[in-house]
């Protein structure tokens, strides 16, 4: 028996494997690479579900009673939490878009912030994988941001004339090959917007979580604590990335000027 095996590894250890494996058989492959999906990945997520509930659970409650919403908490809580998460989404957004448009769009985008910022947060403890290290979770946010900016913006300009914005501003028979050419150029933009959106996040999380852990299983006392740190700053860097570029697509998709 070699000298690093325990006797619950010999014990238990084929056992846990096959849960595993028999869990991961259940929750299916991936669309990507049709590998098994970890299930790291899925409790983690849904761990961050649970949470994001008791937090909703939290405000709902506070909002519901007039004396409990009018005094001020003493503390730091999940209230104060989800107030400071909201009112600054809230702020991020009224920079690129008017307000009431923000207002309108701030349950999508603050939802991606309250999932990402848990969702990379997580990561760094001990146990956990980030679900936004894996890409069939970034690419799935990104997706819907993608879907969201087309619908709304053929919703506010009509399908033609949303379209048409991408021929650029030079509408002539004589100019059919340069509209035809940034037409083109626009479709590759567009195309490449969720692939960015994922890439990006989905690559500064794994990275961040590989260092973080590195460092804590080479020298796991106080040492780390500075990378840890600078860990939980690329957390949520990667999350106003992500909530900023979502915004900044949506508001060009439904801006009057912009077209």
């Amino acid at each position: 028996m070699p000298h690093h095996m325990t006797w619950f590894d010999v014990i238990f250890g084929d056992l846990l494997y096959q849960w595993r494996d028999r869990l991961e058989g259940l929750v299916g492959k991936s669309y990507l690479n049709g590998q098994s999906i970890s299930i790291q990945y899925v409790v983690g997520f849904a761990f961050i579900a649970v949470l994001l509930i008791l937090i909703a659970l939290a405000v709902r409650g506070k909002i519901a009673s007039t004396d409990k919403a009018l005094l001020p908490d003493g503390k730091f809580n999940l209230c104060n939490f989800a107030e400071m998460m909201t009112e600054g989404t809230l702020s991020v957004m009224e920079g690129m878009m008017d307000r009431k448009t923000a207002i309108f769009f701030l349950p999508l985008i603050g939802t991606c912030a309250f999932v990402i910022l848990l969702s990379n947060l997580i990561g760094l403890v001990p146990g956990f994988l980030p679900p936004t290290s894996n890409l069939n979770t970034t690419l799935a946010m990104s997706i819907i941001i993608f879907v969201t900016t087309h619908i709304y913006g053929i919703k506010e300009h009509g399908f033609f004339k949303y379209f048409a914005h991408w021929m650029g501003p030079l509408r002539k028979w004589y100019a059919l090959p340069l509209m035809l050419l940034m037409l083109g150029i626009e479709i590759i933009s567009h195309l490449a917007r969720p692939l960015s959106l994922s890439v990006r996040l989905m690559g500064n999380m794994f990275a961040d979580h590989a260092v973080v852990g590195t460092f804590a299983a080479l020298i796991p006392l106080l040492v780390p604590l500075p990378v840890m740190i600078l860990g939980v700053l690329v957390c949520i860097v990667q999350t106003l990335v992500f909530c900023i570029l979502s915004t900044v697509y949506i508001g060009l998709a439904v801006a009057h000027e912009e077209h």
